[in-house]
């Protein structure tokens, strides 16, 4: 491995692009070999303008402490592309960040985590954010971690669906991972540290500039094994991380949605060019559980009980935190079978009911007869 700051003085360099980065790590083999190159050899080298040999012959470390220093001071991690905590999924795309910054409470390696995004509009509809947050819940459940960009609408729901669920969670921002973008989530991404990873390529103090996002958008996907856009309008950076992650050779999944919405006609889109269509959570866990069952079993949240307090002697009875709309849903069946159609005039829609069945089947509660007919369990 080389040392870190020669990583860092390589990826501080705003003239170097990530590819004029690769070409140099192709040339030289290592950060530390590009650092002691001499004018003279960085000359030799192919497809240099005079601006990025000008850049690579610098070799000025000061702004490379300062960033150390800051990062020991906020308490955040470094990553560069040689540690073996790097994923290997992102490490493998066309454009790999060569260094990471990183917000944990717990240093979490997703080289041994099945991870899965799940994106969409800041825009989103009450269904969008329902789906959203159901669907990331129940994969978090079953033991896969979900990646989002952390922005309002569909990533936010997606990161709140799978921490409810005692999920892990990772969070890619276009901005230093010091600065929270947009600031209405900073509760959110407390939560994400608190139980995940939030990442950036960019340096502590880095603003959120516009240019960053579609750059960020090749990250989210490049970590993840497929990505699953929930709703999504034709120009969005939802529909970029779908796009990149077909050319990174990743799955793309895609919610139908409403298509009188102007909100959803980009995801709708997908799905006439070939994405798999998602109805239930299992139409997305089946492409990865036989090819990470161990990923999965071991990150599987375990189940949290409330235990109340009961007179001595007696049995400790277990109850399951129930969400208001679990709650709903339970309260409309019996031991009596009952089609789904009958819940689904109750308050609920039928994909806010859909969804909600599978949460309560997962958690032991209810139980799904032939023809989409339920009854509970106790």
């Amino acid at each position: 491995m080389s040392e870190l700051k020669y990583w860092l003085w390589l990826t501080l360099k705003k003239e170097l692009s990530i590819r004029k980065m690769t070409v140099l790590l192709d040339y030289f083999g290592t950060p530390e070999k590009v650092f002691y190159a001499t004018a003279e050899t960085l000359a030799s080298v192919p497809g240099l303008t005079k601006v990025e040999r000008k850049a690579a012959e610098d070799k000025n470390l000061q702004r490379v402490y300062r960033v150390i220093e800051v990062c020991k001071k906020k308490n955040i991690k470094i990553l560069a592309f040689d540690s073996p905590y790097y994923p290997k999924l992102l490490a493998s795309i066309y454009d790999p960040p060569y260094v990471l910054y990183a917000r944990c409470r717990e240093r979490i390696d997703l080289n041994t985590h099945a991870t899965l995004a799940v994106v969409g509009t800041r825009r989103a509809s009450s269904y969008g954010k329902t789906t959203a947050t159901s669907l990331a819940s129940a994969l978090a459940e079953s033991g896969m971690t979900v990646v989002s960009g952390m922005a309002s609408g569909i990533d936010a729901c997606a990161a709140e669906g799978a921490l409810s669920a005692g999920g892990k969670t990772v969070a890619v921002l276009g901005c230093g991972v010091d600065i929270c973008y947009p600031p209405s989530n900073k509760k959110l991404m407390r939560k994400i540290i608190d139980n995940g990873l939030v990442l950036s390529e960019y340096p502590p103090g880095t603003p959120p500039f516009p240019g960053n996002f579609p750059k960020r958008n090749r990250i989210i996907s490049g970590l993840s094994l497929g990505t699953v856009v929930v709703e999504a309008p034709v120009r969005s950076g939802a529909l970029i991380t779908a796009r990149n992650a077909g050319e990174q050779n990743r799955e793309v999944f895609v919610v139908p949605a409403d298509i009188t919405r102007a909100k959803s006609r980009g995801s709708n889109g997908l799905l006439q060019e070939g994405a798999k269509p998602v109805l239930d959570f299992k139409d997305i866990l089946c492409e990865f559980e036989d090819r990470y069952r161990e990923e999965l079993k071991q990150n599987r949240p375990i189940l949290q009980v409330e235990e109340p307090a009961q007179p001595k002697g007696q049995p400790m009875p277990v109850t399951i935190p129930l969400d208001d709309a679990e709650r709903k849903v339970m309260s409309l069946l019996s031991d009596e079978p009952k089609h789904i159609d009958q819940l689904a005039h109750q308050g609920l829609s039928l994909a806010e009911v859909n969804a909600t069945l599978t949460l309560l089947e997962m958690k032991g509660l209810v139980r799904q007869l032939p023809g989409k007919q339920y009854i509970l369990t106790l």
